[in-house]
């Protein structure tokens, strides 16, 4: 069926995905294929690994679909001789069509197909990473000769150019030669004194070799212009010349302007400090876009710093995630973020950056000095204020997969109860529970869906805040459902919060709130409330209903809920109040 679509098409996908699995190990895609039951005594094998040699996806496809092919070919071949081969799928040859077989490709036993079966395979695998190689070559190849083509149109431009310039100068010289001679002979031919005619000369001499000495710069510039001019790998672009006087009302310049006209041109910089603050640099306008130095002041500078201390400290890796959605993913996953020490290293090489475009009134005031980091404290993580969570309120979550009920049940439990995305997302119908006459989510490993808490603290029973109840959380429960709420799906890596979490990120972008501020902001919120009510709760209690490892290590801390009665975690989750969030009641029944 597979040869009859073209390979790469979308309908040759859809009909073979099932088959394989195209997996991302680091950089590269890897085809993954279970072999038929049947099929791995002889393969020796449960399932072919094969390496596609190619970072892009569409690519990726292209050549798993291609191995796809290859691979059913062998096991096709492999069917048509073998015993064990599940009638259901073909019909079992006969004695005869098998002995034909056989005699047909020279074969004596059975033994002979297997072996020639599994050259076949090795053969196609040689093949394949010859494929892969010479594709890569070509890559590069044809990569060299496109730079290559562009510097010689570029070097013919030029030539071109000074060519022109040639002419236009012979032309000038020999109309002030003609001029000047034109001149001589109005003197000769006037009625003016001898020493007036020798001024007269004079100045036309003194004319005419100024002139003269102009063209022949310009030629002998021409040249040098042409070396500058035509690109080459590993040269550097041409420093500004020096005496220039900068203009007091200076035209504003952009951020990538000023990084190579005044960091790239002091020699005194090493090129270890200008690749790291060119780096820096590319962060900046990677969440800010590439502005105007002026427009760069103290509140898009404290943005910034509120930024980098969101942003994992994998951040790069992951190249299929946008900033923003890097910037969830560490809140939602609870993944460690950029270290003090790594934001304050950001701010320094801007600092200096600034301290070059105050030495030349490029700028009024550097706004990347002055900042605390203090190197001693975890990074600080961003809570939600009373007014930000009146604003989610009233801004109507938009149409896409994830349905605004299901939004409103995930964000209300967030919000009165601090448990994390994930947990959330994974709450099974059977995980809610009744525990001393107290209804609670029970967090908990699900090893068959490969999924479990962060720590071992995170193992815990949450009880279910009145408000929940009132709103009508239960009513998500549906009786053929696995799940609470059943209409999250997994990602590819098995993540039930991936599609949420950017379809919130995108919600925030919407209603223009700080790229600080993600989903895991509710968690910090609930325990500062917790933290700052005024009654007797203890911290143990907090720190049992977060999944927090305990502050102390006595015997009732180290122990699952150990000495911590349900009454007491009852009392500290309704302990969580706000003056009024509370969406508009669910639709679900």
């Amino acid at each position: 069926m597979t040869r009859n679509l073209r390979v790469g098409s979308p309908k040759l996908f859809s009909k073979i995905w099932r088959s394989f699995v195209l997996k991302q190990v680091g950089s590269r895609f890897h085809f993954r294929r279970v072999v038929p039951e049947a099929l791995r005594p002889i393969l020796g094998k449960s399932e072919i690994w094969i390496s596609l040699g190619t970072a892009g996806k569409v690519e990726a496809r292209r050549r798993a679909a291609e191995l796809h092919a290859q691979t059913s070919d062998v096991f096709r071949g492999l069917r048509s001789v073998s015993r064990s081969k599940p009638p259901s799928e073909t019909s079992m040859p006969s004695p005869n069509e098998s002995a034909d077989f056989m005699k047909k490709h020279g074969f004596k036993t059975k033994d002979d197909v297997y072996r020639a079966l599994l050259e076949k395979y090795q053969n196609m695998l040689a093949t394949q990473e010859t494929i892969r190689k010479n594709d890569v070559s070509s890559a590069e190849m044809a990569g060299q000769i496109k730079y290559y083509k562009s510097v010689m149109q570029h070097a013919q431009d030029v030539r071109a150019l000074s060519a022109g310039i040639e002419k236009v100068i012979a032309v000038a010289l020999d109309s002030q030669n003609h001029m000047t001679a034109m001149t001589r002979k109005l003197i000769e031919a006037s009625h003016i004194s001898a020493a007036e005619k020798k001024g007269l000369e004079n100045e036309i001499k003194r004319l005419h070799d100024t002139l003269l000495s102009t063209f022949t710069k310009a030629l002998d510039s021409r040249s040098a212009a042409t070396e500058i001019s035509v690109p080459a790998a590993g040269k550097a672009e041409a420093k500004p010349k020096k005496g220039v006087p900068t203009s007091k009302t200076q035209p504003a310049i952009l951020l990538t302007e000023a990084l190579n006209r005044f960091l790239d041109s002091k020699p005194a910089k090493s090129l270890e400090t200008q690749r790291d603050t060119s780096r820096t640099v590319a962060l900046f306008i990677e969440a800010f876009g590439d502005l105007s130095i002026r427009n760069i002041d103290g509140k898009v500078a404290g943005d910034f710093r509120d930024v980098l201390f969101s942003l994992p400290a994998s951040h790069g890796k992951t190249k299929n995630l946008s900033f923003q959605e890097e910037i969830e993913r560490a809140a939602c996953q609870d993944v460690p973020t950029l270290s003090a020490k790594t934001v304050k290293n950001h701010f320094m090489r801007l600092s200096s950056l600034w301290n070059d475009l105050l030495r030349r009134d490029m700028v009024e005031k550097n706004p990347w000095g002055n900042w605390d980091f203090n190197l001693t404290k975890k990074n600080p993580r961003r809570a939600w204020t009373a007014e930000e969570m009146d604003k989610l309120l009233q801004t109507p979550w938009p149409v896409c997969s994830i349905p605004a009920d299901t939004f409103k049940g995930i964000t209300m439990i967030a919000a009165y109860s601090g448990m994390r995305l994930g947990e959330i997302c994974n709450l099974r119908n059977e995980d809610i529970q009744t525990i001393d006459g107290v209804p609670c989510f029970r967090i908990c490993a699900h090893p068959e869906d490969n999924w479990s808490p962060k720590t071992e603290a995170g193992e815990r029973l949450v009880p279910i805040h009145s408000a929940l109840l009132d709103w009508g959380i239960l009513n998500f429960q549906k009786a053929d459902e696995k799940y609470l709420f059943s209409e999250l799906k997994n990602s590819q890596d098995g993540n039930r919060g991936a599609d949420f979490s950017r379809a919130f990120s995108r919600y925030k972008t919407m209603m223009e709130l700080p790229p600080a501020v993600t989903f895991h902001g509710f968690r910090h919120t609930v325990s500062t409330l917790l933290r700052n009510q005024n009654s007797d709760i203890r911290e143990l209690w907090i720190d049992a209903l977060l999944g927090h490892e305990a502050s102390h290590k006595s015997q009732g801390a180290t122990t699952y809920l150990s000495g911590i009665e349900m009454q007491n975690l009852k009392r500290t989750v309704e302990a969580i109040q706000y003056p009024s969030f509370v969406f508009s009641k669910s639709g679900v029944s």
